[in-house]
């Protein structure tokens, strides 16, 4: 008994074991980090080039990240193919990438950009970043794979006024071709008006889309979508869209807002003036009937019964009293 393995640590033995590992004709996890965090810093570099054309510069710098690695551009191609049917391991093996790229750029001192000016606003200030979902994804050239859909209802912290601003980080890995992939977001009023805006990003980097406000109408849901078009001859092809720091950003109109306030504060004053005019003439009706002048109020009982049948009011108490 001494000498035996308890029952958990043997179950957590088995669990590694029977974890799958990436087949030995393919690039490995950690192999396949390196090779990425090189090439999107080769791609960066080819983008930032002056004098050259821009997809042969891309083509020679990516050329030198697998000689780098002496990597084969058919065993690279391969194994982005095995990659594509395990999504999962692509997207962990990409995040630790972008990760790896931003924090490099940090220590460089170089600038965040845009894309993170509003990450220290909460969801309830004048400005404020309304994401709720996953701040990154991947799509490929796969039927279910290749279009990211999301949902933003409208809730309590929404304005009249309101403006969006949908953002985020891609980073493509194109074997040749135009890349275009479409962002999309159907904005939803009241009276079920539709806004419907469109962009297409082409080009690694910070994309955005902006919803610009409406000052009459409230909004009820923001619905949208990313997509990466494909066709037959992408399914073999390197295609690869990484998407990262998804942010939707909405924007408070004061402005608007004040003057929505104060029309709503006006016509609940008029509105309450209005309704209480129709009850003090119904009063006096009542009265006026009560003194038998023959007037009845038509909120008033009547019958023709006796006395027993009346409304009886305060001025009849204070006769009878008398």
């Amino acid at each position: 008994m001494k000498h035996s393995i308890p029952l958990f640590l043997l179950f957590a033995m088995m669990v590694v074991g029977c974890k799958p590992s990436v087949p030995s004709e393919y690039i490995q996890p950690d192999d396949l980090e390196d090779i990425l965090y090189d090439y999107h810093v080769a791609e960066s570099m080819a983008r930032n080039g002056n004098g050259m054309d821009a997809n042969y510069n891309s083509t020679a710098y990516f050329m030198a990240v697998l000689e780098k690695h002496h990597i084969s551009e058919a065993v690279f191609d391969s194994s982005m193919i095995y990659y594509y049917t395990h999504a999962e391991r692509l997207k962990t093996i990409y995040s630790h990438v972008n990760d790896r790229l931003v924090n490099d750029a940090k220590k460089l001192g170089a600038s965040v950009g845009d894309i993170n000016r509003y990450s220290q606003y909460n969801e309830t200030g004048d400005t404020a970043n309304i994401w709720r979902n996953e701040t990154a994804v991947m799509l490929l050239p796969r039927a279910t794979k290749n279009r990211f859909d999301f949902v933003v209802k409208a809730d309590s912290t929404f304005k009249l006024g309101d403006s969006f601003m949908f953002q985020f980080v891609s980073e493509y890995i194109w074997q040749g071709g135009s890349k275009d992939a479409v962002v999309c977001i159907k904005t939803t009023y009241e009276k079920d008006s539709v806004l419907q805006s469109v962009s297409h990003v082409s080009i690694s980097g910070i994309a955005q889309l902006r919803i610009p406000y409406n000052k009459t109408l409230k909004i009820k849901e923001l619905r949208g979508f990313i997509y990466m078009p494909q066709s037959d001859e992408d399914l073999e092809s390197r295609r690869l869209m990484f998407i990262s720091q998804i942010q939707f950003i909405r924007f408070h109109n004061k402005d608007i807002e004040e003057q929505y306030e104060k029309e709503s504060a006006a016509s609940f004053q008029t509105d309450s003036l209005q309704r209480v005019s129709p009850s003090r003439g119904a009063v006096q009706d009542t009265i006026r009937d009560n003194f038998g002048t023959g007037l009845r109020s038509k909120n008033a009982p009547f019958r023709r019964g006796g006395a027993s049948n009346r409304v009886v009011t305060g001025t009849d108490r204070i006769k009878k009293t008398e």
